[in-house]
């Protein structure tokens, strides 16, 4: 049937869409900036994520919160990866469009990084992984953690 075959391509596509805020995605930029030996943005990234989970963390020890599909876990470190507040794709996709729209400092690619992060947060809801107030405050954690890393950098 046409519309499984669109329905299932379209599911692909969010979920892929959502891979780029994944912790392969950020690692992999990060690792990109080190073998180009660009070692203040490599800095800069690695304190970033650094400092993301560190407060990710700290918020959702806190502060837990199940996802909208709920995650089973048996100890802490998985009752940690199965809170949903704030989201770390979230986190992850704020500090990296303000950590590219700086540095490449170009009005088209912000245009399309803005889409691109908006679709990465729109994707964590389509897939039931968080409800937006996970993803905007993912995305203001992650906004955060940039400014800081900027003061210090």
């Amino acid at each position: 049937m046409p519309s499984d075959f669109i329905e299932r391509q379209k599911n692909d596509l969010i979920r892929d869409v959502s891979a780029l805020g994944s912790l392969f995605s950020y690692a992999l930029a990060t690792l990109i900036f080190l073998a180009l030996g660009d070692f203040s943005s490599f800095k800069m990234l690695v304190a970033g994520g650094i400092l993301i989970y560190a407060a990710a963390w700290i918020i959702r020890a806190l502060f837990f919160k199940n996802r909208p599909v709920k995650l089973s876990y048996s100890n802490s470190f998985e009752k940690l990866d199965a809170a949903a507040f704030p989201s770390l794709h979230a986190s992850r996709t704020g500090f990296l469009l303000l950590f590219f729209i700086n540095y490449f400092a170009n009005s088209a690619i912000t245009v399309i990084l803005l889409l691109l992060a908006i679709g990465i947060l729109y994707s964590r809801v389509y897939l039931k992984k968080h409800d937006w107030k996970d993803v905007i405050a993912g995305a203001v954690l992650g906004v955060l953690c940039f400014a800081i890393v900027i003061y210090l950098f």
